[in-house]
């Protein structure tokens, strides 16, 4: 996988670490198990067990699955996000494998915990050179205490200039306990990134995985498909909400428009400029113009971005021809009177 560098110890790692991924005594389903004071961990009735795990290569390489498991339901997870995207995957290794026995891994997991309030993090064997070429990091962990489990937190903490600017997708088992805490772990320790809409499965909800990770796959805007309207059939409109308000858009069918519809749902301020010409935002990151014809001349209602400055520019009436402006869609019908006038406008875009 030329995107990913791992360190000599992450072979042997991964074949220790696999004696460590299973309860001594799984839990059935509907049940949860109690430990001192908490009902976090990643519990559960273990399924897929044989299944393949560790690093995969997959033939759509705008996605990237990092996750790590003890028990192997945040592993499941992740192997399905995998299957169902055809995507990269890669775990990630703690040097030092955790116990078998549940009360001794409980014992230790509470002081990194500790420790990482400290600003001392446990050693990990896995290392990404650049993240680059992902549209969406997925980071996968089991929560421990209410916290994200420690391995991860690593990784963040040691990956977190590289992952500046990205969009990040978190997803979680746990017992019973909810994904709160362990997503303000995640902004602490990466807050460049941006940060998408998450998933958990508790030991009650494990078994709709199959259903729950697509639907929640889907509302991201991550499909299958390598390039961008060949293979899958993907709706083009979208709702522009201001106050109880909404208009509609149709985007292009083109690279940057497939971007910008993958990170809906987005709220952003909509500044006047040029005397009410336009409404513009800046999209951070960019949107990726791969894919996307250049210049074109803007009518009253065009969703477009000016190349030079990386904005996106709604034009509010009619306007001169430009190689630098790039068409990305268009608010339907009169829609666009809801934006005109020369005061700053709050809006927020969904995919319909």
């Amino acid at each position: 996988m030329k995107k990913l560098f791992l360190m000599p110890l992450m072979l042997l790692a991964t074949f220790m670490i696999s004696a460590a991924c299973s309860e001594e005594n799984p839990i059935q389903d509907g049940q949860e198990q109690t430990t001192p004071g908490e009902n976090d961990g990643e519990e559960g009735n273990e399924e897929g067990g044989d299944e393949e795990g560790g690093n995969v290569e997959g033939g759509n390489s705008r996605y990237l699955v990092l996750y790590c498991s003890r028990s192997g339901n945040t592993e499941q997870m992740a192997q399905t996000i995998q299957s169902t995207l055809d995507c990269d995957m890669m775990e990630v290794v703690p040097e030092t494998p955790y116990e078998n026995n549940y009360n001794d891994m409980l014992d230790r997991a509470q002081a990194e915990l500790d420790a990482i309030g400290q600003g001392n993090y446990p050693v990990i064997t896995t290392s990404v050179e650049s993240f680059d070429d992902y549209d969406i990091v997925f980071v996968g962990y089991p929560i421990w205490y209410s916290h994200m489990a420690t391995p991860m937190q690593t990784f963040l903490h040691n990956h977190a200039d590289l992952l500046a600017g990205k969009r990040i997708a978190l997803f979680a088992s746990s017992g019973s306990s909810g994904i709160s805490t362990s997503e303000q772990d995640a902004a602490s320790l990466v807050p460049e990134a941006t940060f998408e809409e998450s998933l958990l499965l508790t030991s009650s909800s494990l078994g709709s995985m199959e259903t729950r990770i697509p639907q929640w796959l889907e509302s991201l805007g991550a499909s299958r498909e390598t390039g961008h309207g060949e293979n899958v059939a993907v709706s083009l409109g979208i709702n522009i909400i201001v106050g109880d308000q909404t208009v509609t858009a149709t985007l292009e069918d083109n690279g940057a428009a497939h971007d910008f519809l993958s990170r809906l749902p987005l709220e952003v301020t909509l500044e006047d400029y040029n005397n009410g010409a336009e409404k513009i935002f800046y999209p951070d990151p960019e949107l990726s113009l791969d894919d996307t014809p250049r210049g074109c001349a803007p009518q009253a209602g065009d969703i477009t971005i000016y190349e030079p400055w990386g904005n996106v520019a709604i034009f509010c009436r009619d306007w001169s021809e430009s190689s630098s402006l790039i068409k990305i869609g268009h608010i339907n019908g009169d829609g666009i009177g809801l934006l005109q006038g020369t005061e700053n406008i709050n809006v927020r875009f969904e995919r319909q």
